[in-house]
């Protein structure tokens, strides 16, 4: 194999070496999946291995060994390199992503880096999946309970360019959950204590907050626009922000997830525009499973009932745990998201974890992402109540 010759290959920090018995090596011990075992009989490889320090390119390694009498030739020593990459062991420091932190940063995220070796090769670099974190634009429906969570999440990350949108202000009873705020931030935007927060947490993070409600597709439009990734971490009203946030970003074509907890389950959901369904398919799906479905909407929005708050902190974190898991996973495109077109639930006294939704292929008929112009029962029962809801707020 030819590699790019700047190419600096270097043994991942988080790679054990061990000599399992006399000629024999084991490297990548505490990675069973990605272990090599490896014959040394002569100690030559142990050699090899010590100069894949990241301060070499492959032609520098080449030029040591011969002063050891290597028995490798030049392509047999690219071939033993690239076995190693096959196996995960290796990253390139010459990384020109690398190159683009100060020491400071890279102290910051050094564990985030350290995480990232367990996806990284010399093609792709854990600085470089990092630095796609640090340039990443996120919008952030909503920093109550899992907003909040997540935006205290992708500031540890480093996420830079972060958006929040919100109108409400901190509750004393917001406490027991939304643990970015404290007591004396009752009475007090949740935008403006989210940025006293992130100056002194993560200074380098610009932090724009949009003091608005979301009423209507257009609203969302203004709110998301120029983002790569958006969380919607709001609820209210019921299902219509949902579609209102879903018809937004399939028609800008950006990526968001949602979710929110209901007694002992959470659920999280993605959309992915171009490559999933949306939330009208889900809709569109759901109803068609099961007859029963619209009548429990009209019924449920009938009563005027509204779920109390059942959230504890701890249940949230996991799902705020799992959500920003799958913006890493998105943002980095390191591997395959496990909510991407579906709905899938936890239960927290179990761990069990389920797909309740499938919407992974985009329905043909649906209004907002297939070809469908809404005439199912469904969508007239959403337009009728958007537009109860529109006149009962004074909307147009």
């Amino acid at each position: 194999m030819t590699f790019d010759k700047t190419i600096k290959p270097m043994v991942k920090k988080t790679v054990f070496i061990r000599e399992k018995e006399k000629g024999l090596l084991r490297v990548g011990e505490l990675t069973p999946d990605r272990a090599a075992e490896i014959e040394d009989e002569d100690g030559f490889v142990q050699q090899l291995i010590q100069r894949m320090d990241g301060t070499r390119t492959i032609d520098q390694i080449w030029a040591d060994l011969q002063s050891i009498d290597s028995p490798l030739t030049a392509d047999e020593l690219s071939e033993f390199i690239s076995e190693l990459d096959s196996f995960g062991l290796l990253d390139n420091l010459a990384s020109a992503a690398y190159n683009s932190f100060s020491s400071a940063e890279l102290e910051r995220y050094k564990a985030n880096l350290n995480y990232f070796t367990s996806s990284s090769s010399l093609a792709y670099s854990p600085w470089e999946m990092q630095r796609r974190l640090n340039r990443a634009k996120i919008t952030i429906i909503g920093v109550g309970t899992l907003g909040s969570g997540v935006l205290f999440n992708l500031a540890g990350l480093g996420v830079e360019n972060i958006r929040i949108v919100d109108f409400d202000r901190v509750e004393l009873s917001n406490l027991n959950r939304q643990l970015l705020y404290k007591e004396e931030d009752i009475g007090r935007r949740k935008i403006d204590a989210a940025m006293e927060f992130i100056r002194s947490f993560h200074s380098r993070m610009k932090l724009e907050c949009i003091p608005v409600e979301i009423r209507s597709t257009a609203d969302a439009e203004n709110a998301i626009a120029g983002s790569d990734f958006v969380v919607l971490a709001a609820d209210q009203p019921s299902f219509l922000l949902e579609r209102w946030v879903n018809q937004a970003c399939v028609k800008l074509g950006i990526p968001f997830i949602g979710g929110g907890v209901n007694g002992v389950e959470g659920q999280l959901y993605t959309v992915v525009p171009g490559r999933t369904g949306c939330l009208d398919c889900n809709y569109l799906n759901h109803s068609r499973q099961d007859e029963e479905y619209l009548r429990f909407l009209q019924q449920y929005i009938s009563s005027g009932f509204r779920m109390p708050s059942t959230a504890i902190a701890p249940n949230y974190m996991i799902l705020t745990g799992m959500a920003c898991g799958e913006a890493v996973r998105l943002i980095t495109r390191t591997s395959d998201m496990q909510s991407e077109g579906k709905v899938v639930s936890i239960h927290f006294e179990t761990f069990q974890t389920a797909i309740k939704m499938d919407f992974t292929s985009p329905s043909p008929d649906c209004p907002t992402c297939g070809h469908g112009i809404g005439k199912e029962p469904i969508f007239r029962f959403f337009r009728d109540w958007e537009e109860s809801t529109n006149k009962c707020k004074g909307g147009v």
